[in-house]
C-alpha cells in the first residue's frame, strides 16, 4: 500500500479532491451557459441551478397553487378534512371559541347575516299551527341542552332530526324534529339525512 500512514493518506485524499473539483470547475466554465428566465417574472436565473423553474419561492408557490384544483381535492378527502377539523377545534375548545369570537369582532357584518339568516330560516319552517304547548317544549329541549352542557362537562346541541336546511328534504322547527345530543355529532352530522 502505498500510503500505510492515515495521516499521509487523509491529506493525499484532499489534495485529490481539491484538484478534481477544480477541473470539474474549468470544464464547466468552457461550457457555455444556457441563459434561463423565472417561469412566472421573466428574471434572469442562469446563476442558479440547473433544473430551477423559479426565482424564488413565492413563484413557485403561486404558480404550483394556481395549477390545483382546491375544490376537487376537498370533495376527495371531505370526510377525513371534516373529522381532522372539528379534532383540532375540540383539542383546545378555550381557544378555538377565542379565535371564533376574534372573528366575530372583525366582521361583524358577515355574522350579524348568517344569525339573520338562521333566525328567518327557523321562523319560515316554524308552521302556524305551532301552539304554546309545542312552543314550551322547544324551550325545554333547549334548556335541556343547557343542563347536559353544565352537568357533563361537553356541549350538547339541539338538532332537527330533518335538517332544516337539507338538500333533498327540508324538516319543521317543531318538538317532534327535535333532538338533545352532543355537539360533536351535530356538527358532523352537516345538513345529511339519511333515510332509515
Amino acid at each position: 500500500m502505498p500510503y500505510k500512514d492515515p495521516k499521509i493518506r487523509t491529506l493525499k485524499a484532499k489534495e485529490y479532491q481539491a484538484a478534481h473539483r477544480l477541473r470539474v470547475k474549468q470544464n464547466a466554465s468552457l461550457v457555455p451557459k444556457k441563459v434561463r428566465f423565472c417561469a412566472a417574472c421573466s428574471v434572469n436565473i442562469s446563476h442558479m441551478r440547473s433544473d430551477a423553474r423559479f426565482c424564488c419561492q413565492n413563484h413557485k408557490r403561486k404558480t404550483s397553487d394556481a395549477k390545483r384544483n382546491l375544490v376537487a381535492e376537498y370533495q376527495k378527502n371531505k370526510k377525513i378534512r371534516r373529522t381532522q377539523a372539528l379534532v383540532a377545534y375540540y383539542a383546545d375548545h378555550a381557544k378555538s371559541k377565542e379565535r371564533q369570537r376574534n372573528r366575530q369582532k372583525v366582521n361583524p357584518a358577515k355574522y350579524a347575516s348568517a344569525a339573520a339568516n338562521h333566525r328567518a330560516i327557523k321562523l319560515q319552517r316554524t308552521p302556524v299551527w305551532v301552539g304554546k304547548e309545542d312552543l314550551w317544549l322547544i324551550k325545554q329541549a333547549y334548556e335541556l341542552a343547557a343542563l347536559r352542557t353544565k352537568v357533563l362537562g361537553f356541549k350538547w346541541h339541539v338538532d332537527h332530526v330533518i335538517p332544516l336546511q337539507g338538500k333533498l328534504v327540508s324538516g319543521l322547527h317543531v318538538p317532534m324534529n327535535m333532538q338533545v345530543i352532543p355537539a360533536f355529532d351535530n356538527i358532523s352530522k352537516h345538513n345529511h339525512f339519511e333515510v332509515a
